[in-house]
């Protein structure tokens, strides 16, 4: 299994990628092989590399920092072992993959699972408010909650208001970062001002959530604008 994270930079003229594929479930205290690949896309200029590998507090990797090469539209391979701490809890670690390029900058997050979870790991979201009102020229805002069960690591990502096409104008801005810690759930809340020409009528919102190679959505968000 392996997640692919596009980072700043990428045009046409300088796609990369960088990724990390895991191995299988790695028990604390014992190793576990995985490959970082570093590829220029469709002919894009090479150049030098920085990798950087961030593991959590008391992991071992074999490598933390490697410099390369990259030849135009090719790619690099390099193998990176990680060792669990022997205290490591059940569930998913992530171990972050960073590259610096002439192009930007690249991250990928390596996911070592620790066996004996309970539960799946996973990414949530949730409405704490099911309805809103509003009138043309006010304002009301839309909560979300955003956690993770299973994942023992803090997620960063960002949050979306997504909604029907034509009520894009209702609310904005329509994207927040987050930061999501396990035992932690993010608040993040977007804000609904219909303008005064806006006509009565009932509309859907959902918060999606997208955190570092995981995506979730919440219960959809009943939307009524008022008659004034």
């Amino acid at each position: 299994m392996y997640v692919s994270v596009y980072g700043p930079g990428i045009t046409a003229e300088h796609p990369r990628i960088v990724r990390a594929d895991p191995a299988d479930p790695a028990a604390p205290g014992t190793p576990s092989d995985a490959t970082v690949t570093i590829a220029a896309h469709d002919g894009a200029h090479g150049g030098p590399v920085a990798l950087e590998v961030r593991a959590p507090h008391g992991w071992r990797a074999s490598w933390t920092r490697r410099r390369a090469d990259l030849p135009p539209g090719g790619h690099l391979r390099f193998p990176l072992t990680v060792e669990p701490a022997a205290g490591a809890g059940p569930g998913e670690h992530l171990v972050r993959i960073l590259a610096a390029t002439p192009a930007g900058e690249f991250e990928d997050a390596l996911t070592v699972t620790v066996p004996g979870g309970r539960l799946p790991a996973g990414l949530w979201v949730q409405a704490p408010d099911a309805a809103v009102t509003v009138a043309p020229g006010a304002r009301v805002r839309v909560r979300a909650r955003i956690g993770s069960t299973g994942i023992r690591s803090p997620l960063t990502g960002t949050a979306y208001l997504a909604s029907p096409y034509g009520t894009w104008h209702l609310a904005g801005p329509a994207a927040r970062p987050v930061h999501v810690e396990p035992d932690r759930p993010a608040e993040p809340e977007f804000e609904i001002r219909p303008p005064l020409t806006a006509p009565p009528g009932d509309h859907w919102m959902v918060v999606k959530a997208v955190c570092q190679g995981r995506i979730a959505y919440g219960p959809a968000i009943a939307v009524r604008i008022t008659g004034g």
